[in-house]
Parts: C-alpha cells; sequence; structure tokens
C-alpha cells in the first residue's frame, strides 16, 4: 500500500485478510495498550551494530536527535497546538498541529564496494503540553547509551537547539560519547588561558574573548569561508574545537558555528584507512568535525521520506499514547525496509535501492505471499482440490491422475 490513511483503510485492505482480529482490536491495541517501545528501539540497535564489520569496528557510531513538526487539521488530537515552524514559506511561521523529538543511529555498513553511514529511527516522541523537547532527547540518549556502552567511540549530532542543559549533562555523563554540534553565532568563546607567570594571585582561567568576525584566520575551501579553533566555551568544562563557515566574509548574518568535543586529529586517526566512506579525497584533517556534522542531514532526509512514502502524517488517533505507538511502528517498519537487503541475501539487491523503490519491491513480494497463502487456504477441502488438481493438469502443471 502506497499510503494508510486511516486504520480502517489499512484494516480493510490488509489486517483483515491476514488475521480473525476486528478492527476494534487494532484502534484497543494502539490506544491503550503498553506497546514496549524502548525494547523495540533497544533490539534495533543490536541489530545496527551486528551489521558493522569487523574492520569498522573503530570508526565512530553516530546518534542523530532532532525534532520535526507534522500540521493536523482538526482540535480533537491531544497535545495539540499552534507551533513555530521556521521553514514555513506561505506567508506565516506559524501551524497547527504536533512537534515529535525523534533519536536515530548511524552505523558504518559496506554495501557492494561501497562504505557508507546507514540511519536508522530508533524512538519518535510526541511533545505534550509541559514536556522539555531536552529533557525528552536526553532520556532517549541515555537509553540509547546504556546499549552502546561497549562501542568505542559515539558522536551525538545536532542542530543548535540541543546542545544546552539536560543533553549537555547527558553528554558529560557518558565516557564514550561525544559532541558535534551547530551552535547560535552568539555563543561566547574564549583563548586558552595564558602560561602561568609565577606571581601571586588566582592563575586566569581562560584567555581574551574572542570575536568570530576578527579573531578568527579564514581559508577558502571551495564556495566557502573556513576558519578553526581550539577553545574554551561556557558551554563545556573542557577545550572544545570550535569551526566558523561563511560564504561571504563580509556578510556577518551569513556566518555559522560549530563546536565540537572530539578533536580533528582522533577523528582523522579513526578515519585513516577508510577512505571509501569518505566518497572523495580525504579531507583535511582541520575539517574533519565539519565534515561528520554533514552526516546530520540524513535524519532530514528521513523525515522527508517518512512524511512523504510512509504516511507519517495520515494519523487519525486522537491520544498521544496512540498517536505515539502508531509513529514509531511505522518507523520500525521503516528501519526495517533499510536493514533487510543487508541481513537476508533474498533481498540484497534492494540496498542501492531508494527508499521508495525498496518499499514497493517488498509490498509486492508480501502481496504475493499473501496471495498464494490464502489461495491455498481456500483450497483445502477435497472438492476444491480435486478442481484444481484437474485445472493444473489441463495447463500441464500437475501430472494426470495423482
Amino acid at each position: 500500500m502506497q499510503f494508510v490513511t486511516s486504520i480502517r483503510n489499512i484494516y480493510r485492505w490488509f489486517l483483515s485478510g491476514i488475521g480473525k482480529e476486528s478492527l476494534n482490536s487494532y484502534y484497543h491495541i494502539l490506544t491503550y495498550s503498553k506497546i514496549p517501545l524502548g525494547k523495540f528501539a533497544k533490539i534495533t540497535i543490536s541489530l545496527a551494530l551486528s551489521l558493522v564489520k569487523e574492520t569498522e569496528k573503530k570508526l565512530p557510531v553516530l546518534l542523530l536527535i532532532d525534532d520535526t513538526l507534522q500540521e493536523k487539521f482538526g482540535t480533537k488530537f491531544e497535545c495539540y497546538k499552534k507551533l513555530f515552524d521556521h521553514a514555513r514559506h506561505n506567508g506565516s511561521n506559524y501551524m497547527n498541529g504536533h512537534c515529535f523529538v525523534a533519536l536515530t543511529i548511524c552505523v558504518p555498513v559496506a554495501i557492494g564496494t561501497e562504505l557508507r553511514y546507514l540511519n536508522i529511527p530508533l524512538r519518535f516522541r510526541l511533545r505534550g503540553e509541559n514536556d522539555n523537547k531536552l529533557t525528552m532527547a536526553s532520556e532517549m540518549i541515555r537509553d540509547a547509551m546504556k546499549e552502546l556502552q561497549n562501542v568505542e567511540t559515539v558522536i551525538l549530532l545536532c542542530d543548535s537547539w540541543y546542545p544546552k542543559g539536560d543533553v549537555l549533562e547527558t553528554v558529560a555523563s557518558c565516557n564514550n560519547l561525544e559532541l558535534i554540534a551547530n551552535v547560535r553565532v552568539d555563543t561566547a568563546a574564549f583563548d586558552l588561558p595564558p602560561e602561568r607567570t609565577g606571581k601571586r594571585g588566582r592563575p586566569a582561567k581562560t584567555g581574551k574573548k574572542l570575536s568570530i568576525y576578527t579573531d578568527f584566520s579564514f581559508s577558502q575551501v571551495g564556495e566557502f569561508f573556513i576558519a578553526a579553533k581550539t577553545v574554551l566555551t561556557n558551554l563545556f568544562d573542557s577545550t572544545v574545537y570550535m569551526t566558523v563557515t561563511t560564504p561571504n566574509i563580509d556578510n556577518h548574518d551569513a556566518y555559522r558555528l560549530f563546536l565540537s568535543t572530539v578533536m580533528p586529529e582522533s577523528l582523522a586517526v579513526l578515519f585513516a584507512n577508510h577512505h571509501a566512506l569518505l566518497k572523495r579525497d580525504s579531507p583535511q584533517d582541520w575539517l574533519f568535525p565539519l565534515y561528520l556534522y554533514s552526516f546530520r542531514w540524513s535524519i532530514e532526509v528521513m523525515f522527508y521520506e517518512l512524511k512523504t512514502f510512509w504516511s507519517f502524517g495520515y494519523y487519525m488517533l486522537r491520544s498521544k499514547h496512540g498517536i505515539e505507538n502508531f509513529i514509531n511502528i511505522i518507523s520500525i517498519v521503516y528501519a526495517a525496509v533499510h536493514v533487510l537487503p543487508l541481513t537476508d541475501s533474498a533481498f540484497a539487491s534492494l540496498a542501492d535501492f531508494s527508499s521508495l523503490s525498496a518499499k514497493s519491491a517488498i509490498a509486492q513480494a508480501v502481496q504475493r505471499d499473501l496471495i498464494l497463502s490464502l489461495f491455498a487456504e481456500n483450497n483445502r477441502n477435497i472438492l476444491n482440490s480435486f478442481d484444481l488438481i484437474n485445472s493444473l493438469a489441463l495447463l500441464e502443471l500437475f501430472p494426470k491422475g495423482a
């Protein structure tokens, strides 16, 4: 099915043909039952890590956190509210609907002769009236890190909304978790403290306050001017690596700022023998944090695919519990379609297919199996079987007299 416009729709065209449960049973499961979504996320993490070959074990595993808005028409939905959407271009930056916080995992997998990071969704949570996005994000990250304790390096990628509060505390509490994030351009940065002079008095904790417009030396890389420096900030207790980018040095509104808790030299060592993953010549060492941040875009691609091809916004359930269950079941199926070609040789040819093409091919396989199973089920009695055998004999597909 290309779209699931409602539970009634998928029940009529699919679910009623594979089971004897009533339509109300599915509504009851989604709305009231305690589906163990956390356990599903743990299984997904375990499955994702199993895709990583031994030769890629040293490469970092990426966690991506972001939120997405879904417009809904109707006021009866729980958690329904007016939301600010900076990406709308219809004359208003506001919309009515829901806000979801999502966590995904990216693992390095070999597909043919190519090595790429595969993005797999882990969990969606619907933001309620009194919910804090930072708290929701940190809870999901902590749960994921319990399953990633044995991974040498995990890097969290996020935009400028998340590097603060609970999320930073979570990063600091996990020894193998690093952070690469886009931050506000007005984030205070300081030079490293000067060496001690031996004079009396408390030594300075930081050097002078830096300006990203005057205290950074830019180099042109392609169409952008980029500068980087090891600095101190109020966000972290230790030094971080700051990267500044702009397409126009004279336009201060075009500047973007990135922070990394892992230094570029360490990233260069991790990626030393994996040029196939880079899909091009290896970037200069000082550009590695910025290069790795580019993988964050895959969560935006996932949002687009789920909303365009996977009926993400077609839910008609009213309760928060029901909506979360429905959205997470969709994301589990989305993850399964991406993982199946790498775990089942019968579907290996779909590894290079787009999400839509792989979904359609697997849907056709399910449909064929369903038709054959129902065909066999409906021809079990002696009379039907006798007529079927005679029909096949006429087509020379079954021996006469069998």
